[in-house]
């Protein structure tokens, strides 16, 4: 089934691109209910901190990491050396994608809680594209990785187009809160 998903996931962003001429980032989120992690303190394991391009982080996945935990809901601590053992952990690496992903967050769940999840970013997009459009991507797929689906709006990362947006706005961080909140 989920690969069905993904599927019709990948098709969608090709008629984004046929018909927008965009780049998109591919989610693995399609359900309607709510999906969290248990507990609101999640590390992110970056694979990619010695990828450097003109000096700087191919992937800013640090400073992604610091601008989900910005609105209190979680704390996500960033490491780049493995996780502990027996927490809340979300790997990312780097790989080659088929065009035109450029991201994608696998993410498995049981009932509403989020047990793993990995976020993959492509590697011919970030030796091609703008400090902020990488930044977009790392914290888009973050954003899916902590349980958020897409949002219309372009002044967030969670818009379904890469952009230059680099951060989440209030109302992603209003919903981490909601969601996280009883938690």
């Amino acid at each position: 089934m989920r690969k069905i998903f993904a599927s019709i996931a990948v098709l969608a962003a090709l008629i984004a691109v046929a018909v927008f001429g965009q780049s998109t980032l591919a989610s693995a989120s399609t359900t309607s209910t709510v999906t969290a992690w248990p507990k609101s303190v999640i590390y992110v394991y970056d694979t990619t901190a010695g990828l450097k391009k003109s000096g700087q982080q191919v992937w800013p996945v640090k400073a992604a990491a610091a601008q989900w935990s910005r609105g209190g809901a979680v704390d996500v601590r960033y490491t780049s050396t493995g996780c502990p053992k027996n927490v809340q952990c979300v790997t990312v690496r780097q790989s080659e994608l088929k065009d035109p992903t450029v991201g994608v967050t696998a993410t498995s769940s049981v009932g509403s809680d989020i047990k793993s999840s990995s976020i993959t970013l492509d590697t011919t997009f970030g030796s091609k594209n703008s400090a902020a459009r990488r930044q977009n991507v790392v914290c888009h797929e973050m954003g899916h990785a902590l349980g958020l689906k897409h949002q219309a709006t372009t002044s967030s990362c969670m818009n379904p187009y890469v952009t230059s947006e680099r951060y989440p706005d209030a109302t992603d961080l209003k919903t981490l809160t909601t969601m996280y909140s009883h938690r």
